[in-house]
């Protein structure tokens, strides 16, 4: 879908105030044009020139309300966004899985496509596939093809947001993600750390006021499944923590007795709490584990409330997510993965030992709850092209 330019000009992405524009009202909800010019110090000239095409192109609408503006004279007229006119597709690069699909400008998932693919393939066999992955969503949708592509990628991702430049657990190194899903799709891409991405989706479009705006915020947001991941959105962007641009919770030393991490270190958080571990120490303990999955795994956990299992794992877990807090201040800490389906039994195990092991003043503070986007990785996928090529980053 093409998106309005300036002077008539069609384009992918809208112009630098179209774009502050669009972020506003996806952020505060329906503004009039006095409003916008007010709130990002334009003139109302260009708020006009600014919004008139986004007007022309379906991305906004106007809003008879009485009411809207406290100036007297005619009842102003308010702007609101369209997120029904934007589309965009989303990519989720998993260990041996891809998750496809397209979204809103609300970063609303549908028409999700998954396929497996051997861990061991070549990487390009692997993009190949997910961009017939994608065209399959494309083809079977009604609405308007995509303006760009999102990926959530498995692993570090340069600051440009093209190259994957690590995925450990696929043997991928500087892999040129965007050049080659663009050649493939026609589309601009747009790449991200996985974890990074669905923090920024939750942040953006997870929570929905009864006002129906939609806030920004600071999150961090922890992803558990065979690995420990840690994605971090202060003040509305994401944040590119560590030389490499992943923040490593999973790899922060908790028992220096511990086991040995595939990172050569011992003791790191990641090796302790992993579903992995998790499921070792439960086999061992005699537990059943016929039939569960990574998603289940947790359950398991807390029914053996009061045993070493449980207790290592609230106790190993409260001691990454205060860390997280003391540094970080989070708005809210989201849990996500196999923290889907966990009993709210052992989140309240987890938010109180949290919070005995936070620094005093920031523990009224803290926040802790599950993901609420079902597609987490599409979503966050989705959410990184939407900031690249619809709303920006706010400044």
């Amino acid at each position: 879908m093409s998106g309005p330019g300036t002077e008539g000009e069609e384009r992918t992405i809208p112009g630098r105030h179209a774009r502050a524009a669009l972020r506003l009202l996806r952020d505060e909800g329906p503004l009039s044009r006095i409003a916008l010019a007010e709130r990002l110090r334009l003139s109302p000239t260009t708020i006009t020139h600014t919004v008139n095409p986004l007007l022309a192109a379906g991305w906004l609408e106007e809003l008879d309300t009485t009411g809207a503006h406290e100036r007297r004279g005619r009842p102003a007229v308010a702007l609101r966004g369209v997120p029904e006119a934007v589309t965009v597709a989303g990519i989720q690069l998993g260990v041996g899985m891809i998750r496809a699909g397209l979204a809103d400008g609300l970063a609303r998932v549908r028409g999700v496509r998954v396929a497996e693919f051997d861990p061991r393939m070549p990487v390009e066999d692997v993009l190949a596939l997910a961009a017939a992955e994608v065209r399959a969503v494309i083809a079977d949708d009604r609405g308007a093809p995509p303006s760009s592509v999102g990926v959530a990628a498995p692993g570090a991702v340069d600051e440009t947001g093209r190259v994957n430049t690590l995925a450990v657990n696929l043997g991928w190194r500087e892999v040129a993600i965007a050049d080659v899903l663009e050649r493939e799709l026609g589309a601009p891409v747009h790449a991200e750390h996985n974890v990074r991405a669905m923090a920024l989706a939750e942040a953006h479009y997870a929570d929905v006021p009864p006002s129906g705006r939609h806030r920004a915020s600071s999150l961090a947001y922890v992803y558990l499944r065979k690995r420990l991941g840690l994605g971090l959105v202060m003040h509305g962007s994401v944040s590119r923590g560590g030389a490499h641009g992943v923040s490593e919770l999973g790899h922060i030393q908790v028992d220096p007795s511990g086991p040995r991490c595939p990172c050569g270190n011992r003791g790191c958080l990641e090796t302790l709490t992993s579903t992995v571990h998790l499921r070792a120490r439960l086999e061992a303990a005699g537990a059943d584990l016929t039939g569960v999955d990574d998603l289940d795994i947790l359950t398991v956990v807390d029914a053996a409330r009061g045993t070493p299992v449980h207790d290592e794992f609230i106790g190993r877990m409260a001691q990454g997510l205060s860390i997280v807090a003391n540094l970080t201040g989070p708005d809210a800490i989201v849990l996500g993965g196999s923290f889907a389906a966990a009993p709210d039994r052992l989140f309240d195990d987890l938010a109180v030992a949290t919070a005995a092991a936070t620094f005093p003043l920031v523990r009224p503070s803290v926040v802790i709850r599950r993901a609420r986007l079902v597609e987490g990785g599409v979503a966050g996928a989705a959410a990184v092209a939407l900031d690249a090529t619809v709303y920006g980053a706010p400044a």
